[in-house]
């Protein structure tokens, strides 16, 4: 048996001289690069790029670090090659991914080196979209916000797992602060970016949880109003730091409240949602719905692939797009977590005319002819 750390080494540990797994550690963790032969999983026009490998946080809950290993950047040069290569071969939305993602750069000496990163993608021509999952609360800097703010090219959007808001079971985490300092976050990040979607995830049912607890994630959730939400019932891995924990939750008291939590959640997300009614945004078209060969489906800028809502189209002007496509559509209906449009026959490209933006730098578009909505 061989680890994620040792992928290199497959070939010569199923060879019939191998002696399995190398115990002296002569072998340097596996981290690949730009010329790592790979093959996407995923769409020809959206791809994930991972930047960095382990994690050296001490959250209770999580075994990553046991499985990858200590945090590990990929090479600045390596990973700007590997952007443009993906975009020369079609990809024209880009997900930058990895177990600590907002600490890239720090063990090479970079400081900021996860905000100078999208910069540096972000002036790459094929690419429409940039953007990236998992900030760490702590090491979501003003400059991260900055270049979030200011590179036209990366989607608005931080995803932010804040996993609890209660001070004594974040304590328990070995994450720590508050739902308190987790508001101001919030507050600094909006306003700096007013367009900004936000999207977290929780745990419930976490050992030592109290029903005071969870009324307190309840409130933090109500007045956060985030754009999405992912309740995740705890897991007591055996190799856990939080595995002995006592006043272990039952795992139906868990389940109510993920239950309770979600119903909360979805008031939010119809009602954000419906303010967009009206509204004509650029869609990244995907292809046949997956619920019906008679619609078409794809995403607007605030939703990540595979984890959040999406859109359903039921009206074209113009030509049936390809998947891939980027275009202009009004949004005519909404649901809890998707919406519905009418896409328009130009595209994304076609429409956009630049105007002036915000201190924060250069954001919006504006939409011809004159008295189409702004977006």
């Amino acid at each position: 048996m061989i680890g994620t750390n040792e992928l290199e080494r497959v070939l010569e540990t199923c060879g019939e001289e191998s002696t399995g797994r190398d115990r002296d550690g002569s072998h340097e963790p596996y981290l690949y690069h730009d010329l790592t032969p790979r093959l996407l999983a995923t769409p020809s026009y959206s791809a994930y790029l991972k930047v960095a490998e382990g994690c050296d946080h001490p959250c209770a809950f999580c075994v990553i670090p046991q499985m990858r290993g200590r945090f590990r950047s990929r090479r600045f040069p390596s990973v700007v090659r590997e952007a443009e290569n993906l975009a020369r071969s079609g990809v024209c939305e880009l997900t930058i991914v990895g177990q600590d993602t907002t600490s890239y750069g720090e063990d090479l000496g970079s400081r900021d080196g996860l905000a100078s990163l999208l910069r540096a993608i972000g002036n790459i021509p094929e690419l429409v979209w940039v953007r990236f999952l998992y900030c760490y609360p702590n090491r979501l800097s003003a400059a991260l916000i900055a270049a979030v703010a200011e590179t036209a090219k990366v989607a608005k959007y931080f995803d932010i797992p804040f996993q609890h808001a209660s001070a004594s079971v974040l304590k328990l985490m070995r994450r720590g602060s508050s739902g308190e300092h987790f508001l101001r976050l919030l507050e600094k990040i909006r306003t700096a970016i007013p367009s900004v979607t936000l999207r977290t995830s929780f745990i419930v049912g976490f050992p030592g949880e109290t029903e005071d607890d969870f009324r307190c994630l309840v409130s933090f959730v109500e007045a956060a109003q985030f754009d999405h939400v992912g309740v995740f019932l705890y897991s007591n891995e055996e190799t856990s730091a939080s595995y002995a924990l006592p006043a272990q939750v039952p795992a139906a008291v868990a389940e109510r409240r993920k239950q309770k939590l979600m119903t909360v959640q979805r008031r939010i997300s119809r009602r954000k949602l419906r303010q967009k009614v009206g509204r004509c945004l650029p869609v990244l078209v995907e292809g046949r719905s997956e619920e019906t060969e008679l619609l078409l489906q794809g995403r607007l800028e605030s939703q990540a692939p595979g984890i959040d809502g999406q859109v359903l189209i039921n009206d074209l002007a113009g030509p049936e797009p390809r998947p891939g496509d980027f275009r202009w559509a009004t949004i005519t209906a909404t649901g809890d977590y998707d919406l519905v449009c009418r896409l328009e026959a130009r595209s994304f490209a076609e429409r956009a005319l630049p105007v002036p933006g915000p201190p924060t730098g250069p954001r919006l578009v504006q939409i011809q002819p004159v008295g189409t909505p702004t977006v």
